[in-house]
């Protein structure tokens, strides 16, 4: 969570999921069993007063500014977050790139709906 700790500094933050990292096909026929024991990091994404990031193995993937928290909706069927940008453009995220359970969609539907 170090590579946008500077970013968010006093930002409120709204929502938080937290994921683990994948581990690659390359990784996996590597490493075999051992990889399962591993540490493989976590996946990040944050929506802020004024921002919403996404993290994936650690590189910031997402970082956008948005006006109004209560037009951001997520589509749980296709992993689409649409949001209104700083322009009145709506534009949207996929958020297929992080391993989202269950619990997640829960959470997100809970505080996005």
């Amino acid at each position: 969570m170090t590579a946008f700790n500077k970013l968010i500094k006093g930002e409120n933050i709204l929502v938080k999921v937290k994921t683990k990292s994948d581990i690659g096909f390359w990784q996996y026929q590597i490493f075999g069993i051992l990889s399962i024991f591993m540490e493989r990091g976590n996946d990040y994404f944050i929506i802020t007063d004024k921002r919403i990031l996404l993290t994936v193995k650690e590189k910031i993937k997402v970082n956008f500014t948005y006006k109004d928290f209560s037009k951001i909706k997520m589509n749980t069927k296709t992993d689409l977050l649409s949001f209104q940008n700083g322009n009145n453009e709506i534009k949207e995220i996929s958020l297929s790139g992080i391993k989202l359970e269950y619990e997640d969609y829960q959470y997100l539907k809970n505080k996005l709906d």
